[in-house]
């Protein structure tokens, strides 16, 4: 899942045409941690977030929708994929969760061979 929270800050904040120091200085924060958010290296606090929404003029929902539609969306593809589980007899999950462990942790190997090339 991707974070667009920093990239939503980064274009609201151009919006209203300021600097991340004016940003900073306006919900009580320093211009490094703003930046941080913006290029996704940090999240804002709860609290942060909703001095940035006042200040910016936005809205929850458009800095944070897209992640919590991500989140739903794979939400219910677990609680489906589970329920079918579930429907099998107890060797067979335990087939079915051994294969799983073991599909993860080719995948784990993977992303761990790409990222050091």
């Amino acid at each position: 899942m991707e974070n667009n929270v920093g990239k939503r800050i980064f274009e609201a904040r151009n919006k209203k045409n300021y600097t991340q120091e004016e940003l900073a200085e306006k919900v009580g924060s320093v211009p490094s941690y703003i930046s941080n958010i913006e290029r996704k290296n940090k999240c804002p606090s709860l609290a942060l977030l909703r001095k940035i929404v006042k200040e910016l003029d936005t809205s929850y929902d458009y800095l944070l929708m897209d992640d919590f539609d991500m989140d739903k969306q794979l939400e219910i593809r677990y609680k489906e994929m589970f329920r079918e589980i579930k429907k099998l007899d107890a060797k067979t999950q335990e087939e079915f969760f051994s294969l799983a462990e073991n599909i993860i942790k080719s995948f784990k190997n993977i992303e761990n061979n790409t990222i050091k090339k």
